[in-house]
């Protein structure tokens, strides 16, 4: 997957990237990395990760998308 980050970001105090789709080329999914305590959360605008994952944010059953993934691989693993 093809990751890029975003020339501004669409919310303060985060950071946004683009990550292209795999099955659907062209089409690039907006994944919004947001670090707290120490750990770094990205919400992503699929639907992977709205219907499956966002009711999980902040419980020990919460995975990431596999576009967060990539932005996570991206930029060097979580910490």
């Amino acid at each position: 997957m093809t990751v890029t980050l975003a020339k501004s970001n669409l919310v303060r105090g985060a950071r946004t990237f683009y990550v292209e789709s795999e099955s659907e080329p062209g089409k690039k999914h907006i994944v919004v990395l947001v670090e707290r305590d120490g750990h770094n959360i990205p919400f992503c605008q699929c639907n992977d990760f709205f219907g499956r994952k966002l009711a999980f944010v902040f419980t020990n059953q919460f995975s990431h998308c596999k576009h967060g993934v990539a932005v996570i691989e991206a930029i060097g693993g979580a910490k």
